[in-house]
């Protein structure tokens, strides 16, 4: 993966102030890949609670969907050619550099707006890549990137949805990957890109975007439950070594 973070101008990662279990997972995912953070190339970007919904469906959506925004507002200011954002909680699969090449050479041979590194939906196992051109919804927001000449107006979009109505055709208060895929009806020839396969899961964790579980609402039973989703976590990575390779052997 340090090859794609290189690709970029900036990365960004996504990160509650007082998450620290998460940016602790964070710099170990980046150092496992070889890459050391913070730096002048990669850097967290500290996100706050918001202390009401304000025409979304709740405080951690309207929440996600500001620090998504926040990003392009910090990579348009500074003049950025292109931003790779990532969730605290991204888990990066293994792949060879050899492949991460394949996706380097792609990506600065096509013409792209936003590339979808990860993915909740489509499920991948049929999907041809290491590039694909994906005209239909995604779901997932935890790796992704935004190239310098859209940027501007994926910020311009982003900020006109959160002052409209919810319900409004043209897009109002929405998850950050609901954004994403909204932009793409109201703004024609918008071009995106999946890596085939997706190129990380994400770490089960206790969530800051939806309602959380009565248990982990109980203070004393988070680090027992910390604990279990890292077994949990692993032993999925583990299984999912094999099934990554034959991805690969596909492309």
């Amino acid at each position: 993966m340090k090859q794609i973070i290189e690709f970029f101008d900036r990365s960004y990662i996504i990160n509650l102030s007082d998450r620290s279990d998460r940016r602790r997972q964070s710099e170990q995912e980046f150092k496992d890949i070889g890459v050391h953070i913070p730096s002048e190339k990669v850097r967290f970007y500290t996100a706050s609670r918001p202390i009401d919904k304000a025409g979304f469906i709740d405080i951690g959506t309207r929440g996600n969907f500001t620090s998504h925004r926040n990003i392009l507002e910090l990579a348009k200011s500074d003049g950025l050619r292109n931003v790779l954002v990532f969730e605290d909680d991204v888990s990066f699969r293994k792949v060879d550099t050899a492949f991460e090449q394949k996706i380097v050479t792609g990506l600065s041979q096509q013409d792209w707006d936003i590339v979808f590194f990860a993915y909740l939906f489509p499920q991948d196992g049929g999907l041809r890549g290491p590039l694909m051109p994906w005209p239909k919804d995604i779901v997932g927001a935890h790796f992704y990137a935004v190239n310098g000449r859209f940027i501007g107006k994926m910020l311009q979009f982003m900020n006109e949805c959160e002052v409209r109505p919810s319900g409004h055709p043209d897009g109002g208060p929405m998850t950050a990957d609901g954004a994403y895929n909204h932009v793409r009806y109201v703004i024609p020839n918008i071009k995106v890109l999946l890596s085939v396969p997706s190129l990380a899961h994400q770490r089960s964790s206790r969530t800051d975007v939806a309602q959380n579980r009565f248990f982990d609402k109980i203070v004393w039973l988070r680090p027992i439950l910390r604990a279990a989703r890292a077994i949990k976590h692993r032993l999925r990575m583990a299984l999912d070594k094999r099934n990554l390779r034959r991805q690969l052997n596909r492309q």
